[in-house]
């Protein structure tokens, strides 16, 4: 199938490694022209995606306000955007009791305002160029309030309700903009992986084992019973990208592996 996404271009948050790459890789490989960002290593990043297709870079925090505005004309100089994947984001297990005002505020303004401040410089110009694709990376968390992650649930749920907000205001421009969030479940990324091979090894079981216990025990009602891989949410994240997702809009896409027991 061809997704149409030749000549588009696409920007992608918090991607030198994890969901972020793995998006870049499947935009790039569909004819996008991608950029990459992180605070750093996104030179040998750009290096190594370079098979996949036209792979650019560009350095910066998109947690700090005046960073966020210079990153922003740096892609405003490469062409018109046309694909918002925000994507950066942190997270942290830790008791609600034992969270500080400075990990609330930490949490918001990376995972809540990079979107805000990226979502807010882009979209009227796609409105006034009529077309554009803004697509939200949050979690199940954000529906399911995580009780280990209250802090990071909360960012997520807020993205949710952002996408939905700013969808709203593309009513009556036609089909050609669009504003999603796609709710991924737990996704074995790098972190997460050095996290499953060094637990398996502590509790003397091989990593298949490790994983059906995880899921028995924490995870029983995930309908697929194993971690999610990042290409499996980019396969949804580019499909949303393309034109021929025109009649979604203002939606949260579940690609949560079916855990959260609910048919809406």
């Amino acid at each position: 199938m061809d997704l149409q996404l030749h000549g588009k271009t696409a920007f992608i948050s918090g991607s030198t490694k994890g969901i972020g790459k793995a998006i870049a890789v499947a935009l790039a490989k569909e004819g996008a022209r991608v950029i990459i960002n992180g605070r750093s290593g996104t030179e040998a990043v750009v290096k190594s995606l370079s098979s996949a297709g036209d792979v650019l870079g560009i350095e910066g925090d998109l947690a700090d306000p005046q960073d966020t505005q210079r990153i922003c004309e740096e892609i405003d100089k490469i062409g018109p955007l046309d694909i918002l994947i925000n994507n950066m984001g942190i997270f942290e297990p830790k008791p609600f009791a034992e969270i500080r005002d400075e990990d609330w505020q930490k949490f918001f303004d990376v995972n809540i305002m990079s979107t805000v401040r990226l979502s807010r410089y882009f979209f009227d110009d796609m409105l006034q160029r009529d077309f554009g694709r803004i697509i939200h990376i949050a979690s199940e968390a954000g529906l399911r309030g995580l009780e280990s992650m209250v802090h990071y649930s909360m960012t997520k749920g807020a993205q949710v309700v952002i996408g939905r907000g700013m969808a709203n205001l593309t009513k009556g421009c036609g089909n050609n903009i669009t504003v999603n969030s796609v709710l991924p479940g737990p996704t074995r990324t790098e972190g997460v992986d050095t996290w499953l091979k060094d637990s398996a090894k502590v509790q003397g079981k091989s990593e298949d084992e490790f994983v059906a216990a995880f899921f028995a025990e924490t995870e029983p009602n995930s309908l697929i019973q194993r971690f999610i891989q990042p290409e499996e949410i980019a396969s949804v994240v580019t499909f949303l990208a393309s034109p021929l997702s025109s009649v979604i809009n203002g939606a949260a896409i579940r690609a949560e592996g079916g855990l959260i027991k609910s048919i809406v």
